[in-house]
């Protein structure tokens, strides 16, 4: 991944200096009085060590090399490991299984926090001598519960990593051809389903296409919530989901989908034949000088979704499990790479956007402006769109849901099925083929 070339970062010095000290063995450092602060937030959560007093070495998988280096420059006598396998996430499944084999740390993302979320073998951070409860209304409630077990009595990671979906789309062939150019007006404009294809349908005539493919449509044009609700009831026969196949069956038939290779497609976006693009935040990267989609600089803009819906794209958090050998620095370590400026702003070079409230004050969200996207404030517009991501509900069922959703989605669009019936036979077939582990998940987790 491609970093911001230009990103220009002021120090915050002293911002948030207090959740750097990080939570030894005791927890929470008690007041004068002996009585815990009463009050939430990062101060809460202290150490009662200096960096330097921390001795050891810890093994990280899948983290950002860039923040192990400024987290070993903080505590000079701590040794991070990155010797990431491949596989790592399903190896890290294994070793818990197992009881051995596991880091000290791991960051899962959506793909593959599901596959631990019912599971042992994981430290609660809600529990001493972490405390992490103190820390919750500094988060973002949707990430926050994202990272909570399946049962929700337990926080088995800080997650550091929320990001929306946009629309990245050619503001120069907007503007010849009439549309408006502005972030915020075309926002508005796309959201309405009736003037997003109006517009969509002119562009056409023109030769340009909206999108990549077909699933594209219904991934933007929905919720995305997951696949069963805290019920373990599956989630999307709804009205929301009902209009995002009928948005997919409209783009087909006014031929919006450009569905080729992936070279083909972005030779279609270099040379304008795609308007738009459909990413997280962090796909800016392809636009930057020496990214695949680079050759149209200054010319793309970015916003809000089509049709209204504003889905998460990307979450992190990260895990102790409870083989880790050294539970203090591992803990010292993910309050680091989550909540600190120092690792929040490896982050933002890759557009990558945290749900830790505080790093919506630092100076660059506020700052910087991108000039492959005509100067536009990314991280602002990202941070803005972060609040409405809803809270995504990913279970160990989520395999067999998903694969069943696909091939569904696929013959309704291509038979043009009534949306709502194509619904009813999705929620049916799923609710059989996962009612055998759907009950043994029940029982693991008391329902």
């Amino acid at each position: 991944m491609i970093k911001m070339h230009s990103l220009s970062w002021i120090t915050a010095t002293g911002l948030l200096a207090s959740v750097l000290s990080g939570c030894g063995e005791s927890g929470v450092k008690p007041e004068a009085d002996g009585k815990e602060p009463a009050k939430p937030g990062a101060a809460a959560v202290t150490a009662t060590k200096n960096p330097e007093d921390f001795k050891g070495e810890i093994t990280v998988w899948r983290g950002y090399k860039e923040v192990d280096e400024l987290f070993m420059k903080k505590y000079p006598n701590v040794k991070v490991n990155n010797t990431t396998p491949s596989d790592a996430e399903d190896k890290f499944v294994t070793a818990l299984a197992a009881g051995t084999g596991a880091p000290d740390v791991v960051h899962l993302h959506e793909a593959h926090y599901w596959k631990v979320k019912a599971t042992d073998g994981l430290e609660n951070l809600l529990d001493a001598p972490y405390n992490a409860g103190l820390l919750q209304n500094d988060f973002l409630k949707a990430a926050w519960d994202m990272s909570l077990s399946l049962d929700g009595k337990r926080l088995y990671g800080l997650p550091f990593q929320l990001t929306p979906y946009v629309m990245f789309y050619r503001a120069d062939i907007f503007e010849e051809n009439g549309f408006p150019t502005d972030p915020a007006e075309v926002g508005k404009l796309v959201a309405d389903p009736d003037r997003f294809f109006e517009m969509a349908q002119k562009l056409r005539s023109r030769g340009h296409y909206f999108f990549r493919k077909t699933a594209e449509v219904t991934d933007i044009a929905s919720p995305n919530l997951g696949y069963f609700d805290k019920e373990l009831n599956f989630s999307r026969n709804t009205d929301a989901f009902a209009k995002a196949i009928d948005y997919a069956k409209r783009a087909a038939q006014l031929d919006l989908i450009y569905e080729k290779s992936k070279e083909e497609t972005d030779r279609a976006v270099n040379n304008g034949g795609l308007v738009t693009y459909f990413g997280g935040t962090s796909r800016i990267s392809s636009f930057l000088p020496g990214g695949t989609l680079s050759q149209n600089q200054g010319k793309w803009r970015v916003t809000t979704l089509p049709f209204g819906q504003a889905p998460g794209l990307v979450y992190g958090t990260f895990i102790i499990p409870s083989q880790s050998k050294n539970k203090d620095i591992a803990w010292e370590y993910i309050k680091f790479a989550t909540m600190s400026p120092e690792a929040q702003k490896v982050y933002m070079n890759y557009a990558e956007l945290s749900p830790y409230l505080p790093h919506r004050n630092l100076p660059a969200v506020k700052d910087y402006g991108e000039p492959a996207i005509g100067g536009q404030k990314l991280l602002q517009l990202g941070f803005s769109i972060q609040d409405r991501i809803p809270y995504q509900s990913n279970i160990p069922l989520d395999a067999k849901a998903k694969e069943i959703w696909s091939k569904k989605l696929a013959e309704a669009l291509t038979k043009n099925q009534d949306s709502r019936a194509v619904l009813k036979d999705m929620a049916d077939e799923t609710e059989k083929a996962v009612a055998p582990d759907k009950e043994k998940l029940k029982k693991a987790i008391g329902k």
